[in-house]
């Protein structure tokens, strides 16, 4: 054996030791957002048939078994797959007018294409919806066109790269792999979602902007004015089906499809920098993280940010290569994908378009071409351009609810303000709690694969890519960073980087040729995929009965998530409107209703604050308000110490003196414990029955 031999051997023997003590750190620390605090450990014990009861993989292969409620599931995929190919065929039109088709492999090139497609039919909804142009029949047939605009002229025909195909055994047991993982998000993809966030407005505001026909200003929605990019895939969704429900679940499967075309984008990038190993364990990586599976599963939008991120990072580094027009067109592209990225979701500002806008100047120095850094600011425009073009006419505001003592912005207050700052902007600086956000990001996320820190550091080890690996590190650095400073450090905001970390993770495989590590590596790549698996076959991820009936779920997870709400849904007149104090999680519900966020003025203060019950009575009369529903619960949740807060207005006292004046019913309690009251609105009394209750709070 050579020195250089022996060299290697000792290290990989070194690196073998550091391998098992990370696995058992990571298999035994407690996961904080378990009940119990769980360890992946237990939950491995349990996974396995014949070693734990219940087994976890067992239940989860009969959860599968349900094969006569699939076939519910075909129109959903029908009308997602219309949907997915119009974005392709419309991606596809976009590389072909910038001439770079040829300088993709045939994956490389539809998994950008179904990206930014997807982000021009947003940026081309919103356009539509404003305009109230939007219909079933007219979206259905709108979507028809950029197909067959692509297949005219032969869209489908072109040159691959021979740099990224990967042989086919090999991409067959890569296949295996993954597919327990994207198979089961996809069908977890297609059940109602149960988080809080999409029920208040990443569904509810595609529902009201489909029940209006068109994409306006919600005075009672705040969030509704934020990029809804990634929102108008579910409205999509719901004008092809003609159901917002099932619409929703269209938009879900959207969003499953970016984790797929991620990995194939973190692919090309690890191979261009390494090898196609590089590329087969970076993609490996990332599908099999228990975040991708629940991003890809749920309809938030860190899914295709991520996404778009891999895409960033791989063509920043292609883009090195390209000279003459192609570059000022190469960046035209970065543009759109930076610029689909911050249409989706405002901290992409930080963590795309000023980074790569950054180096969009510096490529443009480099090459004394100015064109190149508009080229760049052309593309971020052209997608982002809409979305911050609706808030200045709305709000006054491109970035509306953020930066509003810059740029001002209306509907808004200092009080408003206040709240909001309070509850979104940037957590006081701790440096005991930058520590634990490292090990979060490192391994103790509930969500987080094992794969990330056994292998993206030995990225700086590998020959050839060590200039890359040190860039794409300062990168992925930058996003904790600005994550950790600049927002309120909600865990899924930093997941942008997780991409970086998958090529990191692929160029940390492939850092030595050595059969001696490839020994190594076959275990450590084998305890990722199943750590992983042990965690996202359970109902730690989401919602997972993935074979369930549709039909029954319609009405049973409502009742699961707040069964007095649904009582109020299935109990009042089909022209019932009732007014909701305190909730704002109303996408099941079938009512038209009144409600409001906590971060928007109080409907409720607005019509009583100050005003006799004759008047309180004409203005929910005006509104056409039939009930009032208080959930004193969520009330007292949003005043704890850590909550939004929540108006001091809204009292017992002023309810009991509404009735007692008559303007309302007696409450009627929808759960055991009376913190859900529903109040009958019986309208405006004379002047001489009422009181006033200008002395109230």
């Amino acid at each position: 054996m050579t020195s250089r031999g022996r060299k290697t051997a000792i290290a990989v023997v070194c690196l073998a030791f550091v391998e098992v003590v990370w696995l058992v750190w990571f298999v035994l620390v407690p996961l904080p957002n378990t009940e119990r605090k769980l360890t992946r450990g237990a939950l491995a014990l349990v996974a396995l048939p014949g070693i734990g009861e219940p087994s976890t993989i067992g239940a989860g292969l009969a959860k599968l078994s349900r094969w006569e409620f699939l076939p519910q599931r075909l129109p959903i995929l029908a009308c997602a797959a219309w949907i997915g190919i119009a974005a392709i065929a419309s991606g596809l039109l976009v590389l072909r007018g910038l001439k770079l088709r040829g300088v993709f492999s045939r994956a490389e090139r539809l998994a950008l294409a179904f990206g930014v497609g997807m982000a021009l039919l947003g940026s081309l909804t919103l356009l539509a919806g404003r305009w109230g142009i939007l219909g079933v029949w007219q979206v259905r047939i709108a979507l028809a066109v950029p197909l067959v605009w692509e297949l005219l002229l032969r869209g489908w025909k072109g040159p691959d790269s021979d740099r990224l195909a990967w042989s086919f055994p090999g991409l067959l047991g890569w296949a295996c792999l993954v597919a327990p993982f994207l198979v089961t998000s996809l069908l977890a993809a297609m059940l109602p979602t149960i988080d809080y966030d999409a029920l208040e407005y990443h569904l509810q505001a595609p529902k009201e902007f489909f029940q209006s026909g068109r994409v306006e200003f919600l005075n009672h929605n705040v969030y509704a004015s934020m990029p809804l990019n990634v929102e108008m895939g579910h409205l999509l969704g719901m004008h092809v089906i003609n159901d917002w429900w099932l619409g929703a679940l269209v938009g879900q499967v959207l969003i499953w499809a970016y984790s797929p075309c991620a990995a194939v984008l973190i692919a090309a990038a690890a191979t261009r920098a390494g090898s196609a190993r590089a590329g087969f364990v970076g993609a490996l990586a990332y599908l099999v993280t228990p975040w991708v599976s629940r991003m890809a599963s749920l309809p938030y939008v860190e899914g295709p940010l991520m996404e778009q991120h891999a895409a960033l990072v791989g063509l920043a580094f292609w883009s090195r290569k390209v000279d003459g027009p192609k570059a000022r067109r190469a960046w035209v592209l970065l543009g759109l994908i930076a610029g689909s990225a911050l249409a989706t979701k405002y901290p992409a500002l930080i963590s795309a378009v000023l980074p790569f806008g950054g180096l969009a100047v510096w490529d443009a120095v480099r090459r004394r071409s100015p064109m190149v850094a508009a080229a760049f600011a052309c593309g971020v425009l052209a997608i982002s351009g809409p979305w911050l073009t609706k808030n200045v006419v709305d709000h006054g505001n491109p970035v509306y609810p953020l930066a509003v003592r810059v740029f001002g912005g209306h509907p808004w207050s200092e009080a408003r303000e206040a709240k909001w700052s309070a509850g979104h902007g940037p957590k006081p600086i701790v440096i005991g709690e930058l520590s634990e956000a490292v090990i979060d990001v490192a391994g103790r996320s509930d969500w987080q694969s094992f794969l990330y820190a056994a292998l993206a550091p030995l990225a700086l080890a590998r020959p050839g890519s060590r200039r890359f690996a040190v860039a794409l590190l300062a990168y992925v650095t930058y996003i904790f960073a600005t994550w950790w400073l600049f927002t309120h450090r909600l865990d899924r905001f930093w997941l942008p980087l997780l991409p970086g970390l998958a090529v990191l993770a692929g160029l940390g495989a492939d850092w030595t040729k050595s059969p001696a590590w490839s020994f190594v590596l076959a275990p450590v790549l084998g305890a990722g995929v199943f750590l992983g698996l042990a965690y996202s076959w359970t109902d730690l991820v989401g919602l997972n009965d993935w074979t369930a009936d549709l039909r029954l779920l319609r009405s049973s997870v409502p009742r699961q998530l707040n069964a007095p709400l649904l009582q109020l849904d299935m109990s009042l007149p089909v022209d019932a409107k009732p007014l909701l104090i305190g909730q704002a999680a109303i996408f099941h519900m079938n009512h038209a209703l009144v409600y409001n966020t906590v971060f928007d003025d109080e409907v409720f203060e607005m019509i009583a604050k100050g005003r006799t019950p004759e008047e309180v009575g004409r203005g929910l009369a005006e509104r056409g308000i039939s009930h009032v529903y208080v959930d004193w619960q969520e009330v007292e949740r949003h005043r704890k110490p850590g909550g939004y807060g929540f108006t001091d207005f809204v009292q017992p006292a002023v309810f009991d003196g509404l009735v007692a004046a008559g303007v309302l019913g007696p409450p009627v309690a929808l759960d055991p414990g009376a913190r859900r009251l529903l109040y009958e609105v019986f309208g405006p009394q004379p002047q001489s029955a009422t009181r006033s209750t200008r002395e109230g709070p």
